[in-house]
């Protein structure tokens, strides 16, 4: 049952904690508007999310110039996929192994039941339902933490790729920027 518990409150802290970054992150975007006044060095990026934090990573870049700036912005905005999905897979094993570990508790119950029978036979019945109760509950447990969990997993995934295809469009319209500044330059 510890083991179930700890998994439980390892599962929703992550839930928590990526939920609050999404909101975070989603309050604090920047439009392209916002990434082309910084690109012309009017303003400082603003880190906070994975736009700023591609912006803020091509600015940092040596060697940048009309030639290799798409280069560069592409490699900027890739960086940025792993923090998107940070935790997510981990969400979804512990809402995975969950229920597995409530089988184990169930197991583990049977098991006990079945000594107490076969120490004491079927006549000791507050001996047997311990064993069953262990069983139970620890099976009732494990999907208490995994349906919700899996639910949550999911929803967080959604909102990720939301995000994702938002930074997507991001970095099209400052790549179609930067395109248009080196035929400029020609």
């Amino acid at each position: 049952m510890w083991p179930l518990l700890a998994l439980s409150g390892w599962l929703w802290f992550l839930v928590l904690y990526k939920a609050a970054w999404l909101l975070r992150v989603r309050r604090e975007e920047l439009d392209p508007s916002q990434a082309v006044a910084c690109l012309l060095g009017r303003a400082a990026p603003a880190p906070a999310g994975p736009r700023g934090a591609a912006l803020a990573h091509f600015l940092g870049q040596p060697g940048r110039g009309p030639r290799s700036d798409r280069r560069l912005w592409q490699a900027a905005v890739r960086r940025q996929g792993p923090d998107l999905w940070r935790h997510l897979d981990t969400i979804l094993v512990l809402a995975a192994v969950a229920p597995l570990l409530g089988l184990l508790g169930t197991v583990t119950g049977m098991i006990q039941t079945f000594h107490v029978i076969a120490d004491f036979g079927t006549g000791n019945a507050q001996a047997m339902a311990a064993g069953i109760r262990q069983a139970l509950i620890t099976t009732e447990t494990g999907l208490l933490v995994a349906i919700p969990g899996l639910f949550a997993g999911y929803v967080l995934r959604r909102q990720v790729r939301k995000l994702q295809q938002g930074l997507h469009g991001f970095a099209q319209a400052v790549a179609r920027w930067l395109r248009s500044r080196e035929e400029a330059a020609c």
